[in-house]
């Protein structure tokens, strides 16, 4: 065991008590506001200077190296949000909060950057420049990180590369590995309304029936991907809702249905909204109805900088050594809005911690009610991010 991932062990104490208390007390996105009191009061009681930024939750902070040398600026964030979903964890620390639960694994990622924080405020004279500590709200599908940019946070100096950890239970504890290149896919979300004209069921002849076009187009929309999109090119289209009618008997006036669309690819991200709202509009002209289509863009593909890459796999094998490397098994249709910080920054990487026992047939998967980060897998992850920042800024 190396000497740093040794003063990450000896933490233990400290990261369990935040990761369970953050887990205990969970908060929706938005809403973090004891949690955001939380990371400011212990990052206060390490003397770390917190940015004075006009947001309502969340926290930045830094921390400047000692040591002469060139000055790289690091961002290193985690995101502090919960979901709105039930804890069945069975833990003695599980949610107070009803209706919401650390699912994700964000308490694990805090309790690993107020770790990294506690080592780095410790270790200043062992590196230049300056670290960005970024506690983000909102991840789940809300865009906090923009929040963030749009703060100025990473400007001033300005932030030159940004890196992330997210709990992996498909990897052991001890194990690490990252993606080069496109990694997690690009987010839209449509929803159509099919506009028909509402009658008896027994007279179909006299209404418009929108759920006859709407059907139609659902059973297109999917083939899209299989049919009009290169097939190298990884891409879903998914409908995931739908709403129609009130009785057994009556044709409707409207029927709405909604999905997602993810894709690695930005020209796939613009052919794919041209055609599904082609195959829309082509149903509802088929049955006679009327369509609106409202299209909106999410989160962009994940993209992670090769060089960066190297240099977390690189740290990761200096503290952990060579076999903590696990390759992953390529990119996913998931998303992350850790994206954005990539767009703004021009350089990131989005890596993986394993969190995993080794033992399970099926780990509990992230977002699933009984899942819980494993505690023993933190002083891995402050080990990787504080090697990387001792790497990069010497």
């Amino acid at each position: 065991m190396t000497d740093l991932l040794k003063k990450a062990e000896s933490l233990k104490e400290y990261y369990t008590s935040i990761r369970h208390k953050i887990h205990q007390n969970p908060e929706i996105s938005f809403k973090e506001f004891e949690t955001t009191k939380f990371i400011k009061k212990e990052l206060n009681n390490m003397g770390i200077d917190i940015l004075p930024l006009d947001i309502p939750t969340g926290v930045v902070a830094i921390i400047e190296g000692t040591k002469n040398g060139h000055g790289t600026v690091t961002a290193l964030r985690a995101d502090i949000d919960a979901l709105q979903m039930e804890d069945l964890s069975g833990k003695p620390y599980a949610s107070k909060n009803p209706g919401v639960a650390h699912a994700c694994g964000h308490d694990g990622h805090v309790a690993i950057l107020l770790g990294v924080a506690k080592l780095l405020n410790e270790m200043k004279d062992k590196f230049s420049g300056m670290v960005k500590l970024v506690f983000q709200p909102a991840e789940e599908g809300l865009g906090g990180s923009m929040i963030i940019i749009n703060s100025g946070a990473l400007k001033n100096p300005d932030v030159d590369a940004i890196v992330c950890l997210h709990g992996w239970p498909y990897f052991k504890v001890g194990e690490v590995g990252a993606w080069s290149g496109q990694y997690m896919a690009s987010a839209d979300k449509f929803l159509v309304k099919m506009i028909g004209k509402s009658g008896h069921g027994a007279r179909p002849y006299k209404a418009v029936n929108p759920i006859m076009a709407a059907s139609n187009a659902i059973n297109a929309i999917p083939n899209i991907v299989s049919n009009e999109i290169v097939t190298a090119k990884q891409a879903v289209v998914t409908v995931c809702t739908i709403h129609a009618g009130t009785a057994f008997n009556v044709i409707p006036d409207l029927v709405e249905f909604g999905g997602t669309v993810r894709c690695l690819d930005p020209v796939v991200r613009d052919e794919l909204e041209t055609k599904i709202k082609r195959v829309v509009k082509g149903a509802a002209q088929m049955f006679g109805c009327q369509a609106e289509i409202e299209y909106n863009r999410g989160v962009p593909s994940l993209i992670n900088d090769p060089e960066l890459v190297d240099q977390v796999i690189k740290a990761s094998a200096d503290v952990l050594g060579n076999e903590s490397i696990r390759e992953l098994d390529g990119p996913v249709m998931g998303s992350e809005d850790f994206s954005y910080y990539i767009d703004a920054v021009g350089k990131g990487v989005f890596y993986r911690l394993g969190i995993g026992t080794g033992e399970e047939i099926e780990p509990i998967a992230l977002h699933n009610s009984e899942f819980d980060f494993n505690d023993d897998a933190i002083p891995y992850g402050i080990a990787t991010m504080v090697q990387l920042i001792l790497n990069r800024h010497n």
